[in-house]
């Protein structure tokens, strides 16, 4: 195993505790930042290596949706920096169904200044592989269609957002997070959610970092959805309550109703579990096909 890689051989999916996971074709494995210097060069920040270690470092359930393709047709991770200055940018981190979209967009949001996308093989020999799509990713205003450049493009930023630990927080700047059920979802663009709460229900007895309990706890006296067991705690789950602490009451609020049976991947059933017996799993992240998850499994 590369020195500089941190194998994720335990991490699992909601209701597949003996399933383990691939990350394009190969064992599921983030870069271990302490490794990089300014000195160093490294060849194991693959795109889809640094993609998984920016979603992983600032919740590990951003990660999980990001691989539970049978529970989300969609998500968006974003890092908005100086919102609203003509210096201000965007990071993104997307995807929609298999296909996958990541780069930067200027300082309005809404413009890509590098956009990449590639695909999730489906099935076949090459079933979980990433292919650059040269068909929808841009540099500019320019398409690039050379798949190379595009890996080569990938490359260059993912290294570049692991160096500069954007899973972080810090002075004007918010991460927010988004997941669809399916496409064309009376949510448009996403639920505003936080990664807490796809798979669990909102539970202030425990440390929403740690998940302790027995222990004195410190509630967020702003939006009151987070408690804490120590500053270390509150500081380290920052970069993710931040947002959610600022949402709207009838966003924040949205979001704990849609969660209150168990996270929000039990809102609606017939779309995140199988609707029969055996049923076989579309996602091909798991190293060895499986059965999609059943609701009885988690009840």
């Amino acid at each position: 195993m590369d020195s500089q890689l941190i194998p994720l051989s335990d991490f699992r999916l909601l209701n597949h505790p003996n399933a383990a996971l691939n990350l394009n074709g190969r064992p599921l494995s983030i870069i271990n930042p302490s490794t990089l210097t300014p000195e160093t060069t490294s060849e194991s920040i693959t795109p889809a290596i640094g993609l998984a270690t920016v979603l992983y470092k600032w919740h590990p359930n951003a990660l999980a949706a990001f691989l539970d393709l049978d529970a989300w047709f969609s998500l968006t991770w974003t890092l908005s920096i100086a919102e609203g200055t003509p210096e201000g940018s965007k990071i993104e981190i997307g995807r929609i169904g298999n296909q996958i979209t990541f780069g930067s967009l200027d300082s309005s949001g809404d413009n890509w200044t590098l956009m990449l996308t590639y695909n999730i093989v489906l099935e076949g020999e090459d079933r979980g592989k990433w292919i650059p799509n040269p068909k929808e990713s841009m540099l500019g205003e320019e398409d690039v269609t050379d798949p190379e450049e595009i890996e080569k493009l990938g490359k260059e930023f993912a290294e570049k957002i692991v160096r500069e630990k954007r899973w972080e927080t810090g002075k004007k700047m918010k991460h927010r997070f988004f997941v669809e059920y399916a496409p064309m979802d009376v949510w448009g663009d996403g639920i505003p959610m936080s990664p807490h709460w796809l798979y669990a229900s909102l539970d202030l007895s425990r440390c929403t970092a740690c998940k302790k309990t027995g222990v004195a706890l410190q509630r967020c006296g702003r939006c009151g959805t987070s408690t804490y067991c120590s500053d270390v705690c509150q500081k380290g789950d920052w970069a993710v309550h931040k947002d959610l602490c600022s949402m709207s009451m009838e966003d924040r609020g949205q979001a704990i109703k849609l969660s209150e049976k168990g996270g929000l991947i039990k809102w609606d059933v017939e779309k995140t579990y199988a609707k029969e017996d055996g049923e076989m799993s579309a996602n091909p992240n798991f190293e060895i096909p499986q059965v999609k998850r059943r609701v009885m499994q988690d009840t």
